[in-house]
């Protein structure tokens, strides 16, 4: 009688380990084949096991080795959506569990004269509890699997050696049963185990939240950049301009602002003659021009209407304007030959005074555009 609850002990812990798998690895295609394969194959690996150990008398460390680990980690590594690392981390992490649920059922059943019914119990009773408590958990690990592409090489190689180094222990020089005195040794380097898989779990979801905020942050990016951005030059839009200076004005550092106006020359000349596509050509260029000027400045340089540009300069001066603005017309000369068009800019700049609105700065600017731009 104690051979037959011993033999259903083990059978409890590898059901445990076989329905672990079957709820948190998600099968390749959902199917109902897939399905029949998973459990079908699990009935298979249940039956050869008590064969195994009941009928050919087959030792029970040999007989989980050749009809439940091998076979079931091939099961599911065929059938499983998730491979690699991250599947050897899952299933070693899963054996290991179910390893020590079996020898606590062991160490009961030699501690306790007549212990086998004991040990089923024990078994049944953990078996049941960790799989209420993991339950919930399934679809957590789930998306784990899913989202996270890094950090499971070095934590896998680690989980087999721990996975490898409790069996190890377990039976050598002898097997454990045989040395019942040192069982507590054994369970204390299993909750050490337990505790390292915590950490790494832990490392693992941390992981997961930094992906989770990095795409959050992306995704928020993208959407700043569609309502911030003008599409054709990649330079801040109109909207970004009018946001720029609230939050200049809004930090009121005292310090002047000098504002630079622009708007091309000739530039319905070029559409009308070369076509639209050399036109928003032409605005390309001259946003690349700006670019390269205001190097130091690109998150102040404006497309705020079809021709026209600007440019915010904090602690900027007149004198720091008129010396970039004259690099920047060296820039339109080369690319006015590059493209054989009349390619060139009007420009104003004003700096805010004492009590100014950097919105009256950019009137004042503006004048001094127009000015330049009726001298061409």
């Amino acid at each position: 009688m104690s051979n037959i609850f011993a033999v259903l002990s083990d059978l409890v812990v590898i059901l445990f380990d076989l329905l672990v798998y079957s709820m948190i690895f998600a099968l390749k295609k959902e199917t109902p084949l897939y399905r029949f394969l998973m459990y079908g194959g699990c009935g298979v690996i249940l039956f050869f096991y008590f064969a195994g150990v009941h009928l050919w008398g087959i030792p029970a460390s040999i007989a989980s080795t050749l009809f439940m680990t091998i076979p079931s980690f091939l099961l599911f590594l065929a059938l499983s959506r998730h491979k690699g690392s991250r599947f050897l981390l899952t299933f070693c992490f899963v054996d290991t569990v179910s390893l020590m649920i079996a020898f606590l059922g062991r160490y009961v059943g030699i501690m306790i004269h007549g212990g086998a019914v004991l040990a089923f119990v024990v078994v049944v009773a953990i078996s049941i509890t960790l799989l209420a408590i993991g339950r919930g958990r399934f679809s957590s690990y789930h998306v784990l699997l899913d989202t996270v592409d890094s950090g499971w090489g070095a934590m896998a190689l680690a989980t087999v050696l721990i996975y490898f180094a409790l069996i190890f222990f377990a039976a050598y020089p002898k097997p454990m049963l045989e040395r019942p005195e040192y069982a507590p040794c054994w369970l204390v380097f299993a909750l050490v185990v337990l505790a390292c898989y915590g950490v790494f779990l832990q490392s693992i979801h941390k992981t997961m939240r930094i992906q989770e905020q990095n795409q959050k942050l992306e995704h928020e990016k993208h959407l700043f950049q569609m309502v911030y951005t003008d599409t054709l030059t990649r330079l801040y839009n109109r909207a970004a301009y009018v946001e720029h200076i609230n939050d200049l004005e809004r930090e009121g550092t005292g310090s002047p602002v000098c504002c630079i106006m622009l708007d091309c020359n000739h530039f319905k000349e070029i559409n009308d003659r070369f076509g639209h596509h050399s036109g928003d050509m032409a605005l390309q260029k001259t946003a690349d021009a700006l670019r390269l000027v205001f190097a130091n400045r690109t998150d102040s340089v404006f497309r705020i209407g079809g021709d026209e540009f600007a440019v915010m300069l904090p602690d900027g001066t007149v004198e720091e304007a008129a010396s970039l603005l004259a690099q920047f017309e060296k820039e339109m000369e080369a690319a006015a030959q590059a493209l054989h068009m009349p390619l060139s800019a009007a420009a104003g700049y004003a700096a805010t005074q004492p009590g100014e609105s950097i919105e009256n700065a950019f009137i004042r600017a503006d004048a001094m555009m127009y000015r330049n731009k009726k001298c061409r």
